[in-house]
């Protein structure tokens, strides 16, 4: 495979992406990629002659959203943008906030009032512009459309899809070929990523075939969508890998974080619900090499919440006066109603 190896991280695989990203706008807070890593413990009582876990968690900003936004704020940059926006439960506005202070990039984050105290506080050590509100993601969508900022939530910005496609080029040039993959899939974007990516593979004759994929989904409005843009995509490449979709309910992820954290991992629910969809599946098809992303660290409560940094908006009105009250837009786009 057709590698960078003088560059780390997303960028090792540069030549892969649908846009070429110029090296003085390459982005990388990460000195290398995340490992993959077997515990003989767990294998042993699994059954599993190898079983991986993609320490996804172990990325600079915490999380898998760090190759998406470190894609993505390089091609900002790239393409000369002065400021971004992004509604977020937490992981993907922690990497943003990341990435656009590294870019010199303003960033204004719109989070639920149910977002996590402890994401809340990794962001603001960024210092981005904080909306709370109950309609986050229609208001950030409103800002976007309006003022012409691109919205970088992965579910409605393909780009994301690029930074992605690195977790299953580094799962090859590490390990090899693999029997199965099993990642935690919300709006479809890192799924489809890693999709893409093993059909190239396949396409250049690298690999003999696409690992099976399996879409791992969780207890329904806890973790886990039914519905997203991508849906047709992600049911084409588990058709195509000989994967599947698969639930796991609230007991199994539980039993799953209780064996990660007798062996010293401690992973996001996410993670953990993928750990407990490769136990189940395994229980059926007997794996020799699979893969389970977790996609995201567990964070602990380390101080509080700067609440005078926060604005809240219900409305687009508000959304507007926020924008104009920190100077977030250029002077020809600003509001002069207030």
């Amino acid at each position: 495979m057709k590698i960078n190896s003088k560059e780390k991280g997303v960028w090792r695989y540069a030549e892969f992406y649908d846009e070429f990203i110029k090296s003085e706008n390459r982005l990388n807070l990460n000195k290398k990629g995340t490992r993959e890593i077997e515990i003989h413990k767990i294998n042993k009582l699994l059954n599993i002659n190898y079983l991986y876990f993609k320490r996804e968690d172990e990325n600079k900003t915490g999380s898998l959203k760090d190759r998406s936004l470190a894609y993505q704020i390089s091609l900002a940059k790239q393409n000369n943008k002065k400021s971004l926006v992004i509604s977020t439960s937490g992981n993907a506005g922690i990497a943003a906030a990341a990435y656009c202070r590294e870019a010199k990039i303003k960033l204004l984050i719109f989070i639920s009032p149910e977002t996590e105290k402890e994401k809340i506080i990794e962001m603001q050590k960024y210092d981005p512009i904080i909306v709370k509100s109950k309609k986050a993601i229609r208001l950030a969508n409103y800002l976007s459309a309006k003022y012409k900022i691109e919205n970088l939530r992965p579910s409605v910005n393909d780009s994301s899809i690029e930074g992605f496609k690195s977790i299953a080029f580094e799962i090859f040039e590490n390990l090899g070929e693999v029997e199965a993959i099993f990642t935690f899939t919300t709006s479809g974007s890192s799924f489809v990523g890693i999709g893409r990516a093993y059909k190239y593979l396949l396409e250049n004759k690298e690999i003999k075939k696409i690992p099976k994929l399996y879409a791992v989904q969780g207890e329904a409005g806890k973790l886990g969508i039914k519905n997203t843009r991508r849906k047709k995509e992600i049911l084409e490449l588990i058709k195509l890998s000989g994967g599947n979709g698969i639930y796991v309910d609230e007991e199994k992820i539980e039993k799953a974080k209780n064996i990660l954290e007798e062996n010293n991992i401690f992973t996001s629910p996410e993670g953990q619900a993928s750990f407990a969809a490769a136990v189940k599946a395994n229980e059926k098809n007997k794996f020799k090499k699979v893969v389970c992303i977790l996609s995201g660290k567990s964070r602990k409560d380390n101080g509080e919440i700067n609440e005078s940094k926060i604005f809240q908006a219900e409305n687009f009105g508000e959304v507007d006066k926020i924008a104009e009250l920190t100077d977030y837009f250029p002077p020809e786009k600003r509001i002069n109603s207030i």
